[in-house]
């Protein structure tokens, strides 16, 4: 974490590193929902219901990790690999755009308490749901190809960098892919067809599913090591006077 002395403030590379792993705890937070009294349920579950006390938490934890995001990514371009590696530069300002259309969401009122959940984004809206924005379907959807873009990127980087990681990154970006396309399609369906044709929105399965295969992208992120260099962003800061 940063820290300071008599003269720098340092942001570390492990910082990046924490903040991407600590994002993940938080997107798979929704698990938590089998102990609240809504139940795992797909279409009532707590992250369908926004006006639970457990869903208006997932919605602030979500917008915390969508700048935790921005942060791992951030350090990432100032201490990532020293070599020029145009992947990883791909990959990490992916990677801000994610987090940052994540939280751009997050601050829209609406009823999804998932921001980067597009099929919900698109069902609010269609369905005239109180408060939902015609903004919140393309910045959810940007969020989610940021997020594969990133993944991809990252996985190609390791591949042409010779790291070992790289064929488990290949892997959790194919599920990431194919939960995307599902969602994305799921949301295209129900923007075609005017809505589900039943009152408020849901979270189904789907939707859950991606959210595991972001969560394991920024574990990836944070765990594997290809990407980091030993190295800290140094700024001077006043010195303290003397006592």
């Amino acid at each position: 974490m940063p820290y300071s002395n008599t003269g720098t403030l340092h942001w570390d590379y492990r910082d990046g590193r924490v903040a991407a792993v600590v994002a993940a705890v938080v997107y798979s937070m929704w698990t938590l929902e089998v102990v609240f009294p809504v139940g795992l349920n797909a279409d009532s579950g707590a992250l369908a219901d926004p006006d639970s006390t457990f869903g208006r938490m997932l919605e602030s934890a979500h917008r915390t990790a969508a700048i935790l995001v921005m942060l791992a990514a951030g350090l990432g371009l100032a201490l990532g690999a020293k070599r020029p590696r145009r992947w990883l530069t791909v990959s990490w300002w992916s990677m801000a755009v994610f987090g940052a259309a994540a939280l751009a969401t997050s601050l829209l009122p609406g009823r999804c308490v998932v921001s980067t959940d597009a099929a919900c984004a698109v069902e609010s809206l269609v369905e005239g749901v109180g408060g939902a924005t015609v903004a919140q379907p393309p910045l959810a959807v940007i969020a989610t190809l940021a997020a594969l873009l990133a993944a991809a990127a990252l996985t190609w980087d390791q591949r042409r960098a010779g790291e070992r990681a790289w064929p488990l990154l290949a892997l959790v970006t194919a599920v990431q892919a194919v939960a995307a396309v599902v969602v994305l399609v799921l949301a295209a369906g129900l923007y075609l067809s005017s809505g589900d044709g039943s009152p408020g929105v849901a979270l189904g399965w789907a939707e859950r599913f991606h959210l595991v295969t972001v969560a394991l992208w920024l574990l990836a992120v944070g765990v594997t090591p290809g990407q980091w260099k030993r190295g800290r962003l140094t700024r001077g800061v006043a010195p303290r006077k003397p006592v």
